[in-house]
């Protein structure tokens, strides 16, 4: 099991903490030199030295509302990953109970992810910084800025391997093209102008598509849950499933979660709320983009995450149990309707995802 993305994810908590208190340090001593300070994202410096010039941060005129951004910071948080999920749980439990705690630590990781990129964004707000690794150096040193810079770059490459990947899976079997030949075309055709966009404002409405094709997967999840077609043995679809791949249930329930199996999922749920290499981003191009619009946009974004994250997981764990595979999509049947649709909306949500 690999340890990498938890330590990752309390470093990413740790330094964003450290440089907000670095950041406050500051603030500190610049007010010996002012009269007052006032600052929260469009706050006013009042200098009572006339010699000392204070430059205030004026919020943007321009950018993207809240409601752009909250589509935009949702579709980069919720990809293909969250459909491993119920993989995650069935790691350390096969009763349906077992579902009780997962929520929970989704819920849990979910709100401190969701607070580690608001203290990204206000550190922006604070020492005028716009990007991740300007406000590294403003706070915690120039020196060591490499650090978040090389980890986001390496980070995103992965990512966008990874996206490449199943893209050339899912649309070669849709048009039953060859595989390299598929994710030439699709790079070229569909993603490059996609990335070519400046700005996350223009690219919200193609969030909002995303965010679309994966509500449709959990209403499409929670039809054949509710209608019993993968129940053994009398399930209408189950019997056109791998054997491998149909529902499983034991005894291993609640309790189960203190076992070191549940390191697993804690894991996978590391990297799952992981977009805080664009905080600054998502702060600079706010429009009006003071501490407490920001924080709507993270308060939205994050909620709406942690639903669909933790409905897709019930969904899937709760249908098949210790059986639900890498890709809960692969335990549906080929020949269920509902399910081919949502493997189409999936490779077009990730389609989306690839700019952010």
């Amino acid at each position: 099991m690999k340890l990498y993305p938890l330590f990752s994810a309390f470093l990413l908590a740790f330094i964003s903490q450290a440089a907000s208190h670095k950041v406050s340090s500051l603030v500190a001593k610049q007010s010996f030199l002012e009269k007052a300070v006032h600052v929260r994202g469009g706050g006013k410096a009042v200098p009572a030295n006339k010699n000392v010039k204070v430059q205030p941060f004026t919020p943007s005129s321009e950018g993207a509302s809240i409601p752009n951004e909250v589509f935009n910071l949702v579709k980069a948080i919720v990809g293909v990953g969250v459909l491993s999920l119920p993989a995650g749980v069935a790691a350390f439990g096969n009763a349906p109970s077992a579902v009780i705690p997962a929520i929970a630590l989704i819920a849990i990781i979910g709100v401190l992810s969701g607070y580690g990129f608001a203290l990204i964004g206000k550190v922006c707000a604070y020492t005028g910084a716009t990007s991740y690794r300007e406000a590294w150096s403003k706070t915690v040193g120039e020196g060591s800025s490499w650090i978040p810079a090389w980890s986001a770059t390496i980070k995103t490459f992965l990512a966008c391997m990874a996206f490449s990947m199943v893209l050339g899976d899912t649309f070669s079997s849709l048009f039953r093209s060859e595989r390299n030949f598929t994710i030439v075309v699709v790079t070229l055709v569909v993603l490059l102008p996609l990335c070519l966009l400046k700005n996350l404002k223009s690219l919200a409405p193609f969030s909002l598509l995303g965010v679309i094709g994966m509500a449709y997967t959990a209403l499409a999840m929670t039809i054949r849950y509710l209608d019993g077609s993968y129940v053994l043995p009398e399930g209408g679809l189950v019997s056109t499933v791998a054997s491998d791949l149909q529902p499983s249930f034991g005894s291993k329930g609640l309790e189960s979660v203190f076992s070191s199996s549940s390191l697993i999922l804690v894991c996978m749920l590391s990297t799952a709320y992981m977009a805080h290499f664009n905080a600054a981003k998502f702060y600079v191009e706010l429009k009006n983009n003071t501490v407490s619009r920001f924080h709507q946009v993270v308060a939205w974004g994050f909620g709406i995450s942690i639903l669909l994250m933790g409905s897709m997981t019930m969904l899937g764990f709760l249908t098949f149990g210790e059986s639900s595979s890498g890709l809960v999509l692969n335990n549906y049947s080929a020949e269920d309707i509902w399910m081919s649709g949502s493997r189409i909306a999936v490779a077009l949500s990730l389609v989306f995802s690839y700019p952010l």
